[in-house]
């Protein structure tokens, strides 16, 4: 697999484009699109992806901003927790307080089901449910060596929770009980920020040592 990160959107939002790359026809989908839409679109044209659908680790405005966008443009579906339906309700409020564009209302097109794989050619995505910074965040674990963490897991901190739906005994709970378990070379990358590793947050996040 091969993915680029590009920080978009007012609150640098780590968007991911992830797709195979087997010399073949290249298949691929988006994590959290927040912005920067015209460099994403021509990445996807360089690299000659074929978009299969958006996947958005959770609903904040600044992580689904270009949802809408994307799925117009390339005619494709978003897929995120049920859950995170609760946070959508006041999406037109997120996007005039934090000073977004507000660009319509955001649908969920398909749930996402917790530890069933998502296919995409030569990538394989477990949809795993790490509630707390909003009641329906998912961390995506793709190929075994990726773990997408939207913002549940941050180099050497956790996620915010003194927002609506937040609650910080669930996100701890979330990353001891189910991120901890993964292996210590799996790299995590995050909604915001710089990549790390399982490992270095097991022995460094003062949150959960």
């Amino acid at each position: 697999m091969k993915f680029y990160s590009i920080p978009a959107g007012p609150f640098e939002v780590n968007t991911y484009i992830a797709f195979n790359d087997l010399g073949g026809r290249k298949e691929g989908f988006l994590i959290d699109p927040g912005g920067r839409e015209k460099k994403i679109e021509k990445i996807i044209k360089d690299e000659g992806i074929v978009l299969k659908f958006i996947l958005n680790t959770h609903c904040h405005i600044d992580h689904v901003a270009m949802d809408n966008y994307f799925k117009e443009k390339f005619g494709i579906k978003i897929m995120a927790n049920k859950e995170e339906e609760y946070i959508l309700k006041n999406l037109k409020e997120q996007a005039e307080y934090l000073g977004f564009i507000y660009t319509g209302d955001v649908v969920i097109d398909e749930y996402l089901r917790e530890n069933e794989a998502i296919a995409v050619e030569g990538v394989n995505i477990l949809p795993i449910f790490t509630p707390g910074h909003s009641p329906g965040s998912t961390s995506f674990l793709v190929n075994d060596k990726y773990l997408f963490s939207g913002d549940t897991l941050f180099k050497n901190t956790i996620g915010r929770t003194d927002i609506s739906g937040g609650s910080q005994e669930l996100i701890i709970s979330s990353i001891k009980n189910k991120l901890l378990k993964l292996a210590d070379g799996i790299k995590v990358l995050p909604g915001h920020g710089e990549p790390t590793t399982i490992g270095e947050e097991r022995k460094y996040n003062p949150y959960l040592i």
